[in-house]
């Protein structure tokens, strides 16, 4: 399962929530017609929503030549 259920539910990360504009610390939810803060708890009607979890992307790793690997 991609969301285990001993994680907390957040308002940030449900499929019902809308980003307003200009505001990053409130969600508009579309079930309850209401404002809530993005770290609030989520209700009952809560479903995840994989693509608004923030990804952490791996950096990328150095260019390395052949020059580097010659040993001496």
């Amino acid at each position: 399962m991609i969301y285990s259920e001993d994680k907390n539910k957040i308002c940030g990360l449900c499929q019902y929530a809308v980003n307003t504009a200009g505001d990053e610390d409130s969600v508009h939810c579309s079930r309850k017609h209401r404002d809530f803060a993005v770290s609030s708890e989520a209700c009952r009607k809560f479903r995840y929503d994989i693509f608004k979890k923030k990804v952490r992307r791996k950096r990328k790793l150095k260019t390395y030549s052949p020059a580097d690997f010659e040993l001496t």
